[in-house]
């Protein structure tokens, strides 16, 4: 389909296209993806935040996906796309090559790419394993990345060694293939940051005062969290990456477990809201026990207490703290290119996306991996405690 560079502001979000354009290209696709139906969530808690689930009964991973949004209609789409890009996830991409790395991609950097384990470098360099064909993102040139980074593990031969670790972390669905690659990216920052921050024992965060919010998409769900008698911690977390990423925790008594929120856009606001609104669907989805997960996901969920309240007087004010983020600006192509060179300034490698979707899919669909980038450790994030 074709291309179209300039972004369309939505509530809550940027995209390149309006939400009602949007579903009108992909609504008769959904059987195609393995989608049998669409839910609305929304009614099941409190709150009222939008949030949607699309079912694929055939998967091969998650059966589930949630999906949230300002209005009914983005946060259907959200579910919508996050299916259709676990659908693409699932498909096997062509193998180019066979053989270790030391003879078929002696440039590649195997040892900071996802690891399933501690291995030495040159016995990594030595896997037999399968390869296939990505694109960097600065220079433009075709690469090779193991295949065994984006294919599942039900789908992998028997013999295949074990080293790579296959995540859904750069997974993006976009009307065009440059939208679809800056929410790639984005998501690779938020978890590369949080990951970090959880390193670093929450040191890198900056609380912020829900009541200075001034964004008008994030000043209504504060409100409608507020409403809903729900303890709420939020922050900018300081990154490498000069994106603004947000990260939020709510918690009530009704459901006394803490459900956390991450969210990385260019647009401040943006990214806060997306942090917030991830926590409250996650709080909606384990409501409605609609959420599977993969087998070696972490347990979640599990903490029944919400630290008390930090005195207003030590949080930031919102606009201060977002005034210090100075994210590239521009179209999608624009911002695609400064956030992968600012990827190889701080890592040293350049950003490699993978293609998933063909000429005739109605959305794009792509899988960015950043090698030298993390998103899982053994530190657990927790809430500092800023305000009820």
């Amino acid at each position: 389909m074709p291309g179209v560079e300039e972004p369309v502001a939505l509530a809550g979000t940027v995209r390149a296209r309006t939400a009602e354009q949007t579903w009108a290209a992909v609504a008769g696709h959904l059987p195609d993806f393995g989608i049998t139906r669409v839910a609305d969530l929304t009614g099941l808690d409190v709150i009222g935040l939008p949030v949607w689930t699309a079912i694929r009964p055939a998967s091969k991973t998650l059966s589930t996906s949630q999906g949230k949004g300002a209005t009914p209609l983005l946060a259907k789409l959200s579910a919508v796309m996050e299916a259709i890009e676990l659908w693409h996830a699932e498909q096997v991409l062509p193998t180019v090559a066979v053989g270790p790395a030391a003879e078929v991609a002696p440039h590649c950097p195997v040892t900071a790419l996802p690891l399933t384990g501690s291995f030495p470098a040159a016995a990594v360099a030595r896997v037999v394993c399968e390869w296939t064909a990505g694109t960097t993102l600065v220079s433009g040139e075709k690469t090779l990345l193991p295949l065994d980074l984006v294919r599942r593990r039900g789908q992998r031969p028997a013999w295949t060694p074990n080293v790579w670790r296959a995540t859904s972390t750069g997974l993006a669905c976009g009307n065009t293939r440059e939208e679809a690659l800056l929410h790639a990216l984005f998501e690779v920052a938020e978890r590369d940051v949080l990951f970090r921050d959880g390193q670093a024992h929450g040191r890198l965060r900056t609380l912020i005062d829900p009541g200075t919010v001034d964004d008008p998409h994030g000043r209504e769900v504060i409100d409608r969290i507020r409403a809903a008698g729900m303890a709420l911690e939020m922050s900018l977390v300081d990154g490498p990456y000069g994106l603004p990423v947000a990260l939020a925790y709510l918690w009530s008594e009704d459901y006394p477990a803490v459900f956390a929120g991450g969210g990385c856009h260019s647009v401040p606001g943006i990214a806060l809201t997306r942090a917030l609104t991830e926590a409250a669907q996650s709080r909606l989805a384990a409501i409605a026990g609609t959420r599977d997960d993969l087998p070696t996901a972490p347990p979640a969920f599990d903490t029944l207490s919400f630290p008390p309240p930090q005195p207003a007087s030590q949080l930031a004010p919102w606009p201060d703290a977002a005034d210090r983020c100075r994210p590239p600006g521009g179209g999608f192509a624009d911002q695609v290119r400064a956030v992968a060179r600012c990827f190889e300034s701080v890592t040293g490698h350049q950003p490699v996306a993978l293609d998933l979707s063909g000429p005739h899919c109605p959305v794009h669909a792509v899988q960015v991996l950043c090698p030298g980038t993390r998103s899982r450790g053994p530190a657990k994030v927790t809430p500092k405690g800023a305000m009820g």
